[in-house]
């Protein structure tokens, strides 16, 4: 017997082991899959071992570690696999399944890309653009709450707004509105992970939609990435005095339409969004914030300030605690 053959038997006889062992440890114990074909996103930089985890997370598998030790068996490597969003039944064989991505037999699919700091009437418009979801049925899906996710459940929260997280992506053609809007909540889920948000709440004596929602401000009104701490401190410092935040974005979003410059009359707008008439933090966000923005609004700078003003080069803000300062530099600045 020569030793390629010898070897390809130990490798089976490894796999076969293993298999047993895995089986054998979750037998009884895995619920049988539900018959629903799945999606998985296979994108640029995955690798066999990242897309075998994709498999199993959305149950087409039952062992990335079977898989991978399958496909090198058959001679399958990272450069194999195709990119694009695959859809497979679950417990579709490994063949089947490496057949389909190594071919890149992906399913016609849509891009949409939604920018940072996009109202949920701008995501409505962005979607239907870039799919062939009409508007009025992505905005109905988007006013539902009823997702089944925890950092919805809460009795203030009446829309999806600041939740549907920034970023591209790519659906099957064929989606549904509620597909789409869950897709993005779940997308919400997965990038605040790593944020201690459960630490920020006890800090700062909020809940998890306060802070969505000083997030929200933060990202229509910081001109830059590293200011938005920053921006953060002045909106909590002037809460704690019980200052009206006096945010000129919340204006815009109490309008419903932007407009270059605020009139004095704007800023009398009958709404529970005018920060110039009510204290407080507005009953939600006013648009979907990106990571950074999240990230100072449960990490903010330690500051002192109380006022800020864009400068004439729109690149930054001027931060003093000084009121008379601002004005100046209001003055100066054009504003």
């Amino acid at each position: 017997m020569g030793p390629t053959v010898l070897g390809v038997l130990l490798l089976a006889g490894v796999v076969a082991a293993v298999y047993f062992i895995y089986t054998s440890a979750v037998a009884g114990g895995v619920e049988e899959a539900e018959g629903r074909p799945v999606g998985v996103e296979v994108v640029r930089g995955d690798t066999l071992s990242t897309v075998a985890e994709k498999l199993e997370r959305a149950g087409v598998i039952q062992s990335a570690l079977i898989f991978k030790v399958e496909a090198r068996v058959d001679g399958n490597s990272d450069t194999s696999i195709k990119t694009g969003r695959y859809t497979f039944d679950p417990g579709t064989d490994t063949d089947a399944i490496l057949s389909k991505l190594t071919a890149g037999r992906a399913v016609p699919s849509v891009s949409v890309t939604l920018p940072e700091g996009l109202t949920l009437q701008e995501t409505v418009r962005t979607v239907a653009e870039g799919t062939e979801i009409p508007a009025w049925e992505f905005e109905s899906a988007a006013r539902r709450t009823d997702y089944g996710y925890a950092f919805l459940e809460n009795d203030a929260i009446e829309t999806t707004e600041g939740y549907l997280f920034p970023r591209r992506y790519d659906f099957e053609e064929g989606v549904t509105a509620p597909q789409v809007v869950d897709r993005m909540l779940g997308q919400y889920l997965t990038e605040t992970e790593g944020l201690d948000i459960a630490g920020a709440k006890r800090r700062l004596n909020l809940t998890e939609h306060e802070l969505v929602t000083v997030a929200s401000l933060i990202e229509r009104e910081s001109a830059n990435a590293g200011e938005r701490p920053v921006i953060a401190s002045v909106i909590y410092n002037r809460l704690r005095k019980d200052m009206p935040l006096q945010i000129d974005a919340t204006i815009q979003y109490a309008l419903k339409r932007p407009k270059e410059s605020l009139s004095y009359a704007d800023l009398r707008v009958d709404s529970p969004y005018n920060t110039y008439e009510n204290t407080g933090l507005p009953p939600g966000p006013i648009c979907s914030p990106s990571l950074q923005s999240l990230q100072a609004a449960m990490d903010p700078a330690r500051t002192d300030y109380l006022y800020y003003v864009l400068k004439a080069n729109d690149e930054e803000h001027f931060f003093t605690a000084d009121y008379r300062a601002f004005l100046r530099e209001k003055k100066e600045a054009g504003r």
